[in-house]
């Protein structure tokens, strides 16, 4: 067996008794392994990528390039076209310890259940090369390694141990960026970098897997990366982060996942921003460990035998579950937390991080005393509510729902109910704290305290004390107790409900500034985004507007809030726009400043562009206002004969579109005899086949108007026919061709209205009525002979494949109503029965064949549309076979009642034979 290259391997080594050796054992490993090929492969890259890094300590090598170099090459040349040659030896050895089975089970055993960070954490692969190698210093250049095809291909075998065969083909992958570079591409770079500054010289050529794109947008995503870790130290990342618009996150992610295939210059570069940025544990534990590390650094120490205390409660007991499960941590991670404290002895001798249950709830007691202190009750303690550093009301919800649970109160329940009698209601939380809020008002308002200080939602005040006034029965006597401390009893929420309201919150910020704004402008029509004194009271009157007519809707009475707001502008909520109601009071106000008004000019001078204009239309629109605008438009001096007098005089009128449309239609009519016109059809720049069109489409809907459709009718009573409108303008070419010839076509008629005769003969019976009359006007019968056609050629033709395969679908399914995409038997039936309905229509089909595919089905070829027929089909079959009809049958019968009179009478017989045939009569098509 002869090694391929093996010869050139020698060349100048010949005395060389390494390179000998290693092609006999080259040659032993492809004879007895069958993963060798690969196997030298991935050794090449290996020692490729050794020789680049050009290791002081390495002397074996130089002394064989020197020894093989011939005489007067340049030694930088040499050293490229030498590489394989020196590296040929230990390639080998190399390719044979990859290949052996037992070796890869080592190696993937001595990674301790655990994917490497760097060849240390394999100490079986350093150690045993530079054992095999004969270089001792190896072992620990190779142990640093966190990069590079050996420890891919290391990684690999600890990731698939021996798994199934595509495992195995991903074993000996090897990633791009390893490859060792051809001899022709770096002798190209040498010869670039010897020439550098000649001008007119092309740039080097790119290596293979590298592009400009892909360079720009790493170093893009490494600019980023280095702002993130400038400010958070790391690059342990959420998949969501962002710097700016750019998504680090999902960067460093995809940067992680193809880690073992980057080069090695962006790995060093993502390495010098973060040692730790591609670790095999998870990044979520990486994350935990920086924010126990920041503890550390902010705080000192750590003391696991105390349980971890003054850290976060998270952090604690992360780190107390790292302590648990210290044995089964990586090698890597056991070193991060030993920098951190965290050693084998402190993990050993960890606490967990436990507080007393007692002591938590005397703190929280004690909180909830401080609150009820300041703020006067427990309800106002919201959800995510944290109070002097305890989250108290999580606490507090807890409890409730603890309170609910158990039959008997505890220790801690009564010391709350000590607290605060309603800290726990039976009814809604809400509720009580809206009560507390008007009370706590109330009684600060009387004691002269109440100021521009509002709580949050006191708008909302007026709504919920109108809603306890409706519903004051129906609620709990504890809760019509409570009402009673602010005024509200039965009498007053059935007799003076407003007054009650008035007196509790009609100084509400809404209603105050409402009262300021209607005092400086004598209305309420603030545009919606208006703000007065930072309140938004335009969206606070729009929302009071909603809320009334909502209200009246639902109960008949009238919203709280519109009496009081009515008391302020007897126009706040106008059925009308705010603009028109705006415009009312801006000219009002001028009206009664000036006292003065003019009838000519709507009646008030000195007025602005727009506001006259404005009084010119509700002049030119009086009789389309409401009365209410009327009655305040007579306020201002515009009365019915003043609008009268301000209208200008009528311009004449525009000649009517349908009155246009009639004309052209007229017109075509007398040129053409008809008015079956194309959609195209234009006549003097009017589009008459579209209008025609858009006519006949409203007729079939029943949407056009009755008087529109005499008229059409008069011009020409065949304008929308039952049948589709290519028949009739087949009829009038045919009719126009026989002008002249005493009602018989002439023998002189063209070969396609010849053919087109004979179709209408051979299907007269399927014909509508009024087609059968508009022929026999013309004088066609179907017996009236057509003349004489040239004799064609006869020859006997096979009989068609289609008629075998039609009987057998027609014996199946009792009909040929198919689709086009129809097979039968592999044979495309559906295309064949389409091509046979096309040549009947054309007068091509044959006799026999014509009369085979009817006695199969008499409806194969229907005068109709043919998704009709299918669909006709689709509906007798479901009411056959007794099922419920879709929807969209449903819908198609309601059209077919629609357009009874429009139907081929054969049409309205298959309906009604199907209705009468099945108890399905309701749903049939007949009217």
């Amino acid at each position: 067996m002869s090694l391929p290259g093996s010869e050139g391997r020698v060349i100048g080594l010949a005395g060389c008794p390494e390179v000998v050796q290693a092609q006999e054992d080259h040659r032993r490993l492809l004879r007895r392994s069958p993963v060798a090929g690969s196997a030298f492969e991935v050794a090449e890259a290996v020692t490729a990528w050794w020789w680049a890094q050009q290791w002081p300590e390495e002397h074996l090598w130089p002394m064989r390039l020197g020894a093989a170099m011939p005489a007067g090459e340049n030694p930088q040349r040499w050293r490229i076209l030498g590489r394989d040659l020196v590296t040929y030896p230990e390639t080998v050895a190399l390719a044979t310890l990859l290949a052996s089975p037992a070796w890869r089970l080592r190696v993937a055993a001595g990674g301790g259940g655990h994917l490497p960070y760097r060849l240390a954490d394999v100490p079986c692969v350093p150690s045993e090369l530079g054992h095999r190698l004969w270089r001792p210093w190896l072992t620990e250049r190779l142990a640093a390694c966190t990069h590079g095809p050996l420890f891919a291909w290391a990684y690999q075998c600890i990731r698939t141990k021996g798994g199934d065969a595509d495992d195995e083909q991903r074993l000996w992958q090897i990633p791009l960026a390893f490859r060792p570079r051809p001899l022709a591409d770096a002798l190209a770079g040498y010869q670039h970098r010897q020439t550098v500054g000649t001008e007119g010289l092309p740039a080097q050529k790119r290596l293979r897997g590298h592009s400009a794109h892909a360079e720009s947008a790493f170093a893009s995503g490494l600019a980023h990366a280095r702002t993130y870790a400038a400010q958070h130290g790391h690059l342990a990342t959420q998949r969501d982060t962002r710097v700016g618009s750019f998504a680090l996150g999902k960067w460093v992610h995809n940067q992680q996942t193809h880690a073992l295939a980057l080069p090695a210059e962006k790995a060093a570069a993502l390495k010098e921003v973060d040692p730790w940025w591609n670790i095999p544990w998870s990044v979520k534990w990486q994350r935990s460990y920086y924010r126990a590390r920041d503890h550390v650094r902010r705080h000192g120490p750590l003391t696991a035998a105390d349980g971890f205390p003054d850290t976060h409660v998270l952090t604690g007991e992360w780190l107390y579950l790292q302590c648990t499960d210290y044995d089964s941590l990586h090698p890597e991670q056991r070193r991060l937390l030993a920098d951190i404290g965290i050693t084998a002895q402190a993990a050993a001798s960890a606490c967990p991080r436990r507080t007393s249950r007692t002591a938590g709830i005397d703190t929280a007691l004690a909180r909830a005393r401080a609150f009820v202190a300041e703020h006067g009750c427990l309800a106002l303690a919201t959800k995510n509510i944290s109070y002097q550093g305890f989250p108290l009301g999580q606490w507090l919800n807890a409890q409730r729902s603890l309170g609910r649970r158990q039959d008997e109160a505890g220790p801690h329940l009564q010391v709350l109910d000590e607290i605060d009698v309603w800290w726990n209601p039976p009814w809604p939380l809400a509720w009580q704290r809206t009560w507390h809020q008007i009370r706590a008002h109330f009684r600060d308002r009387h004691q002269g305290a109440a100021g521009g200080n509002w709580p949050d939602g006191s708008d909302g005040w007026a709504t919920w004390l109108s809603v306890q006034c409706i519903g004051y029965k129906q609620l709990r006597p504890p809760q019509q107790h409570l009402l009673a401390e602010i005024g509200i009893t039965a009498e007053t929420a059935a007799v003076r409900p407003h007054e009650v309201i008035a007196q509790l919150c009609g100084t509400v910020p809404g209603l105050a500034h409402a009262r300021t704004y209607a005092a400086a402008h004598g209305h309420l029509a603030v545009p919606q985004k208006a703000y007065l004194e930072g309140f938004p009271l335009g969206r606070w009157l729009s929302e009071q507007r909603r809320k009334t007519r909502e209200h009246h809707r639902g109960t008949g009475g009238t919203w709280p809030v519109s009496t009081l707001l009515a008391a302020l502008d007897p126009w706040w909520s106008p059925t009308w726009s705010l603009e028109w109601q705006r415009n009312w009071s801006l000219v009002r106000k001028r009206s009664e400043s000036a006292s003065a008004a003019d009838g000519g000019d709507a009646g008030i001078a000195g007025l602005e562009k727009e506001l006259a204009d404005w009084l010119r239309r509700q002049c030119a629109n009086y009789g389309t206002l409401h009365p209410e605008q009327h009655h305040l438009l007579a306020r201002i001096g515009i009365t019915a004969e003043t609008a009268r007098a301000a209208q200008p005089p009528t311009p004449p009128a525009e000649p009517d579109p349908l009155d246009t449309a009639f004309a052209h239609a007229r017109t075509y009519a007398d040129r053409y005899g008809h008015i079956a016109a194309p959609a195209g059809t234009v006549l003097d720049g009017f589009r008459l086949g579209k209008w025609l069109a858009w006519q006949r489409r409203r007729a079939h809907q029943g949407r056009l108007s009755p008087a529109r459709a005499k008229a059409l009718a008069m011009i020409d009573p065949w304008w929308n026919p039952a049948w589709p409108l290519q028949w009739q303008r087949d009829y009038h070419r045919l009719r126009t061709a026989a002008t002249g010839a005493d009602g018989v076509p002439p023998t002189n008629l063209p070969r396609s209205l010849y053919r087109w005769i004979r179709v209408q003969q051979e299907t007269w019976e399927h014909l509508h009525p009024g087609q059968q009359g508009l022929l026999t006007a013309l004088g066609i019968t179907p017996h009236t002979p057509v003349g004489e056609r040239p004799a064609l050629a006869t020859r006997p033709y096979p009989v068609s494949p289609g008629l075998a395969h039609a009987r057998t679908y027609a014996a199946r399914h009792g009909h040929l109503t198919s689709d086009k995409h129809t097979r039968q038997d592999g044979f495309p039936l559906g295309t064949w029965l389409g091509q046979q309905r096309r040549n009947a229509r054309a007068g091509t089909l044959s006799a026999t064949t014509s009369a085979a595919l009817a006695s199969l089905d008499p409806w194969w070829n229907p005068p109709w549309p043919y998704t009709w027929h299918r669909t006709w089909q689709q509906y007798r079959t479901a009411i056959n076979g007794s099922t419920p009809l879709p929807d969209a049958l449903h819908h198609w019968i309601a059209q077919q009642r629609a357009r009874w009179h429009t139907l081929h009478p054969h049409q309205q017989h298959l309906l009604t034979h199907s209705a009468d045939s099945t108890d399905h009569s309701t749903r049939s098509g007949t009217p």
